[in-house]
């Protein structure tokens, strides 16, 4: 194998790469398309302008690699479904005690109850099938791509904010944040629209189902912010809990139903949401990590199909409908 480019030359060339192009020249010609990489002692040694060139020339990198191995766990999962009836989902322990059994138990039906619940469920069961995919990964020739991920991270951490840092402390962490995201949220944000629905006239639960399958917007807009910021940004979302220790939803007040010829179309948020910074660019003054990863690596497809977020809010509406969180049409 011929030595890897200097990794100068390799960040200029990944600049003007679409991160779709990169993700596939990862996937067929492997090692030979990344170059060389400084340790992270020589990358805090650089002078500023050098150290953020450098970064800016490898998070195309970063992101399709991320891209790769979110989309493979998306896909487990989708393809695990069938085996799992009748929602697909597992109950991993993750949510409960912070591990994944290694036979986690099949979701029952008529189990999923609330909201809440439904969330529980299907972070466990996108963390399960996170899991399987870095080990059998690490079983195969494409090993190299965690291995890369982990030295690509170790970079990132460089200069970066405090809570930049506990998400990339590992590849793991940093597929999990961006997963863990399009579960959590697009369950919350199904939840939300299924309120402000129920206010509409003649909608039963499969005409809710096709206006929030139209609705994806806010779990896409929320995947585009910096890891600093979405969390800011997101408990600015939320409305007091219920009850003290209680579970924290969305505030129906941020969102609003769009109308077409007088029908519900979608639900997005509200258009005072969206400028002055909230919640597409949040005005946070007291956040300025000198380095950042822009966005959810789980909001691009490195093959050019849906991307993971889509496939993850589809998913929750779908699963909304099939436990009879939406209501019921005897109702």
């Amino acid at each position: 194998m011929p030595d890897p480019q200097p990794v100068e030359e390799a960040a200029e060339e990944t600049v003007g790469s679409r991160l779709s192009v990169k993700a596939r020249q990862l996937t067929k010609k492997g090692q030979r398309v990344v170059g060389q990489l400084p340790t992270p002692e020589a990358l805090s040694a650089m002078r500023e302008a050098k150290r953020h060139a450098l970064l800016e020339g490898l998070r195309i990198e970063l992101y399709a690699i991320s891209s790769i191995l979110a989309e493979g766990a998306v896909e487990r999962a989708y393809r695990d479904r069938e085996e799992r009836a009748p929602y697909g989902l597992v109950r991993s322990g993750h949510t409960d005690w912070r591990m994944v059994l290694a036979s986690p138990h099949t979701v029952e039906e008529g189990s999923v109850d609330s909201f809440y619940n439904l969330g529980k469920a299907y972070v466990d069961t996108v963390v399960f099938h996170l899991d399987r995919e870095f080990a059998e990964i690490r079983r195969y020739e494409t090993s190299w791509m965690v291995e890369r991920l982990e030295s690509l991270l170790a970079l990132f951490r460089v200069g970066a904010g405090p809570m930049a840092k506990n998400r990339m402390r590992d590849g793991l962490s940093f597929i999990y944040g961006g997963l863990h995201f399009g579960t959590g949220v697009s369950v919350q944000l199904v939840e939300v629209m299924n309120r402000l629905l129920d206010n509409e006239d003649g909608l039963g639960p499969e005409d809710k189902a096709e206006v929030m399958a139209r609705s994806s917007r806010p779990a896409f807009r929320l995947a585009a912010l910096n890891l600093d910021h979405v969390i800011l940004a997101y408990h600015d979302l939320l409305a007091p809990p219920e009850r003290p220790g209680g579970p924290q939803w969305f505030d129906a007040s941020n969102f609003e139903v769009v109308r077409a010829g007088g029908r519900p179309r979608t639900v997005d948020f509200r258009h005072e949401r969206l400028v002055a910074g909230k919640p597409h660019t949040p005005r946070i003054d007291s956040v300025s990590p000198t380095w950042l990863t822009h966005g959810c690596p789980a909001r691009v497809s490195p093959t050019g199909a849906s991307p993971p977020i889509a496939r993850l809010w589809a998913w929750a509406v779908q699963l909304a409908l099939q436990t009879g969180l939406l209501g019921d049409d005897a109702k």
